[in-house]
């Protein structure tokens, strides 16, 4: 979503720049982007996946700034934890690793059982993140739409992506307003007393803009069956295959330990 100066401003996952994976053409990154990721569901050992998501977050890294692998892992933090400590009680094959009063916590089984499922997650993770921070959501719509997309189902994931910024932004917004207002938004106050008022008032500012939601789709013509234009534009289709080549063959650097195994 920008800088968070930028909250109130800019509300998408977009960052604009003039890295390598910003001049990618959008079509050929979401092309590659389920080969890369279905190197993750493949059957391989841990290392390969640390692999997998060492490269990703090294071009996150390079792309973007070593600061931007901050996000992705900000937000996927509580499901991480719960893979952590959920995952090898149900695993418990293979060769004890930790035994407290005689009672087993951690095989080698579940060990491997849990980094396989963490690297999954953060790199998959990763990945989007990747996408949707070096490509507009003009373009990856214009994309989707190049692809064949239907445009309603174009225009549910545009309107999908850009609310959850802006909710993320009104969320911000309300709690600092009540904080201003009454003072009382402390730490040590009950989460349900603290939270309970903020998420209220970002529900009803939703659902204010709904009638303002339905007037733009009704003014850009939803629903009507004549052939849309748009004023915004891809790339020319000479751009698409020289850009396809270069991440497909990075996508097979990634692939090649697993697809030598099998």
């Amino acid at each position: 979503m920008g800088r968070p100066g930028d909250r109130a401003v800019i509300a998408e996952f977009y960052s604009p720049g003039q890295s390598f994976l910003h001049r990618w053409d959008a079509r050929a990154k979401l092309l590659v982007l389920p080969l890369v990721l279905a190197g993750f569901f493949l059957p391989s050992a841990p290392w390969v996946l640390l692999i997998f998501t060492a490269v990703i977050a090294a071009v996150i890294a390079l792309a973007l700034g070593p600061s931007q692998l901050l996000p992705p892992l900000k937000a996927v933090w509580p499901v991480l934890v719960l893979i952590l400590f959920l995952t090898s009680p149900f695993h418990l094959g293979g060769v004890p690793v930790l035994r407290v009063l005689g009672v087993t916590l951690l095989t080698s089984e579940g060990l491997d059982t849990t980094l396989v499922l963490l690297l999954r997650f953060l790199g998959i993770t990763c990945g989007f993140f990747a996408i949707v921070r070096t490509v507009s959501l003009d373009d990856i719509v214009l994309s989707l739409r190049w692809f064949g997309l239907p445009y309603s189902a174009c225009l549910v994931m545009t309107i999908t992506l850009r609310m959850i910024p802006t909710l993320a932004v009104t969320w911000h917004a309300v709690r600092d307003a009540h904080r201003l207002r009454s003072g009382t938004f402390e730490r040590r106050q009950p989460l349900v007393s603290t939270y309970l008022p903020v998420l209220t008032s970002v529900m009803i500012a939703a659902v204010k803009g709904i009638p303002l939601l339905a007037m733009s789709l009704e003014s850009r013509g939803f629903g009507r069956r004549n052939p849309r234009t748009s004023l915004s534009g891809l790339k020319k289709c000479s751009a698409l295959l020289p850009d396809v080549l270069a991440l497909a063959a990075v996508a097979a650097g990634l692939l090649w330990p697993v697809l030598i195994r099998w």
